[in-house]
């Protein structure tokens, strides 16, 4: 089935441009294109769409206020903003609305790319309600102290970077938000991003606080909503795991962009769980239920009664947000790494980190975690080096 993407744009030549540009494109992709926002909203009225890609600047109505209209429509619909100005303004104002952002001059190869990213994510979520939930989401939720703290932080006469950068990566919510935002092209270091640290030393202080005081991109979790279930505890072992999948893969690879991948994946591997926790609480309170009953794994019990896990949602908005596909990889199959390519990957790496942290980490919880897949660990003719990983990881625990 071919997919379907609307441009809008006030410039006719620059979708004359993206009219000619796609044309290759035409046995995969179905492609409208649109004079200004009303134009653009007519269309979004009438006939559904996959992806929709729209300037910042127009007339009437800008691309920020357009999307935030087509969010209402379709929420479902992936939403890309092109900007040609990068005043902190437009970012702002677009931040809330759009799940990836491209600057201009845009050539054709990053655009096609964005595009093709997004789509490809589709298969993953069938239910096109959860995949709705997941596309409304423009940040997500942190733990309350963390989030007083930063604030607090951002407050102060002289606001210290590096303490917030700190704070940042303490918590998988933050993290994940303030990278989808330095992710942007806007600010010209897309492929520089290593770690959440570094995503904020880069956005630096001004961007920070407008991100967080002025638009109030993150918020609390509430605590009283979530059933006794702990977002810390989860966030701790996410935090671990990140860590863990970093060591195993450095013990496999000298490509520093690979371990960071791994240790990015890894942190943000159960960002589902926030979503499903947070976001969908009635459907998943049966599951947290069932658990708690039966003693899990958690991942069966999601799939026999969402028909979706918590795996394929972390990854579609991670995918969503712009995130490198190596990440969305290993976040996507942590539980299965088989379905991810042969030999190490991050997913392998993220999937055995996963099952390492439950195991070193000695859990008082009686529920049942999922297990490493011997049979393709095998398979890749990596079986043996499992207890060097183990006892690498278990090192990393004993120093820290």
């Amino acid at each position: 089935m071919k997919r379907k993407i609307l441009f809008v744009d006030d410039d006719q030549d620059i979708l004359d441009g993206f009219r000619a540009m796609l044309h290759s494109k035409r046995k995969e992709w179905k492609c409208r294109f649109a004079i200004n926002a009303k134009a653009g909203l007519e269309l979004v009225k009438q006939e559904p769409f996959d992806v929709i890609v729209a300037d910042m600047r127009m007339p009437g109505m800008d691309g920020a206020d357009f999307l935030k209209e087509v969010e209402k429509i379709q929420p479902s619909t992936a939403r890309i903003i092109i900007s040609g100005y990068s005043e902190m303004q437009a970012l702002l104002k677009s931040v809330k609305h759009a799940h990836q952002f491209l600057s201009k001059p845009c050539n054709s190869e990053i655009i096609i790319g964005a595009i093709r990213r997004v789509t490809e994510l589709i298969h993953i979520l069938n239910d096109d309600s959860i995949r709705a939930i997941v596309a409304r989401l423009d940040s997500l939720p942190v733990l309350p102290d963390l989030y007083i703290k930063i604030t607090q932080e951002l407050e102060s006469v002289d606001p210290d970077l590096n303490h917030i950068a700190q704070l940042v990566a303490m918590d998988g919510g933050m993290s994940a938000t303030i990278m989808k935002t330095v992710n942007s092209s806007f600010f010209g270091f897309y492929e520089n991003i290593s770690s959440p640290v570094r995503a904020v030393i880069l956005l630096g202080i001004e961007t920070i606080k407008g991100l967080i005081l002025g638009v109030q991109l993150l918020k609390e979790i509430n605590m009283s909503d979530l059933a006794g279930y702990s977002v810390a505890k989860l966030w701790a072992h996410c935090l671990q795991t990140g860590y863990f999948a970093k060591t195993i893969a450095a013990l496999e690879s000298q490509d520093d962009e690979f371990m960071e991948n791994c240790f990015i994946g890894g942190m943000l591997h159960d960002v589902g769980k926030l979503i499903l926790i947070t976001q969908m609480q009635t459907l998943y309170n049966p599951v947290i239920e069932a658990v708690r009953e039966e003693g899990g794994p958690i991942i069966q019990f999601e799939k026999s009664k969402l028909g979706v896990t918590h795996a394929e949602i972390g990854a579609y908005l991670l995918g969503l947000w712009g995130f490198k596909k190596e990440v969305v990889q290993g976040v996507f199959g942590h539980h299965a790494p088989n379905k991810c390519g042969d030999g190490i990957t991050p997913a392998l790496v993220i999937h055995v980190a996963n099952v390492l942290q439950h195991e070193l980490a000695h859990h008082e919880s009686k529920y049942e975690f999922s297990s490493i897949d011997m049979d393709w660990l095998t398979s890749q003719g990596l079986d043996t080096r499992l207890e060097v990983w183990r006892d690498a990881c278990e090192k990393h625990l004993e120093q820290t």
